[in-house]
């Protein structure tokens, strides 16, 4: 196996973790993500918004440079925006007390992402039971349990992509599939799904930013329920985009993106070996609860297990 085809390797030792995280204010008094410390081939540390619709760690080209990370083929990210990229390898990769080696990183001319030095994927830590707590500003980190002492991550098959992708139906009509994306600055449904709402405006373009790249959308003036296992998850800001790009690289009808904005109300438990994620209000929130007998209290299946 060449060093570039070898996998990620946890090189900390397998236990718990509990990552601090910081709010990120690409504009002002607007939280639109949350930043990591990471630390690649020992340089400085880089500011990095955690983002669980990213699949790869993307740094602008500079940062690439001073890093040492040489680049091979080039690839095209895909989110709610587009931009390509080449892909190189970080030999280390240190995020507070946990160390990876061998990580695939995307290096874009333009800024990985505005106000930030880059995104760092969720899926980086998938050897790990995730909770996700905005809220309490924690990315917790725990080992699936073993019998015996765990002293290693568990063996897990490579997936070609790792977005936590659930079903939806929105406004009780449409079903389909939506992004949990930590890095989008909004959410945003499907401009053909957005067509058959009422108060679907004829409006000048706005432009959405994702870690992936910039698009543009409208925004949809009525209310727009994404019913999600038991919760009914409503968004105080949404956009029409396109969304072809993700369905044509996921392979399934995507309509819809829930942004950072409406996830950071909720703890996420997320289980990638079993495919499987939990949203949890906090104490202090309250949430609608969509009443399901057969669904009551059961987390959401991810579409890729």
């Amino acid at each position: 196996m060449r060093a570039a085809d070898a996998p990620v390797e946890l090189v900390s030792p397998y236990q718990k973790y509990e990552l601090k995280l910081r709010p990120f204010y690409p504009v002002p008094n607007r939280a639109a993500g949350s930043l990591l410390p990471v630390r690649i081939n020992g340089g400085r540390p880089l500011r990095m918004v955690l983002d669980s619709g990213a699949e790869f760690i993307v740094i602008g080209a500079k940062a690439g440079r001073s890093l040492g990370i040489s680049t091979g083929s080039e690839i095209e990210l895909v989110g709610l925006g587009s931009k390509t990229a080449k892909v190189g390898r970080a030999a280390t990769v240190q995020i507070g007390p946990i160390s990876f080696r061998n990580c695939p990183v995307a290096i874009t001319d333009r800024a990985a992402s505005e106000g930030a030095d880059g995104v760092i994927p969720l899926s980086l830590f998938s050897q790990f039971l995730l909770r996700f707590d905005s809220p309490g500003q924690t990315l917790g980190l725990i080992p699936y349990p073993r019998e015996g002492n765990a002293v290693v991550p568990p063996s897990r098959a490579a997936a070609k992509h790792n977005p936590l992708l659930v079903a939806t139906v929105l406004n009780n009509k449409q079903g389909g599939y939506v992004v949990l994306d930590t890095g989008a600055f909004c959410s945003a449904i499907s401009r053909e799904v957005a067509r058959t709402l009422s108060g679907f405006p004829i409006a000048p373009a706005v432009p959405v930013v994702a870690g992936t790249g910039a698009a543009t959308g409208q925004h949809v003036s009525s209310a727009v329920h994404f019913a999600i296992a038991q919760y009914d998850l409503v968004p105080r800001e949404v956009v029409a985009l396109d969304l072809s790009d993700l369905n044509r690289h996921f392979g399934v009808e995507v309509i819809g993106v829930l942004g950072f904005p409406e996830l950071s109300q909720y703890v996420l438990t997320i289980d990638y070996r079993d495919g499987r994620v939990e949203f949890e209000p906090p104490q202090r929130l309250s949430a609608r609860k969509l009443h399901r007998a057969h669904d009551n209290e059961s987390p959401s299946a991810l579409a890729f297990n």
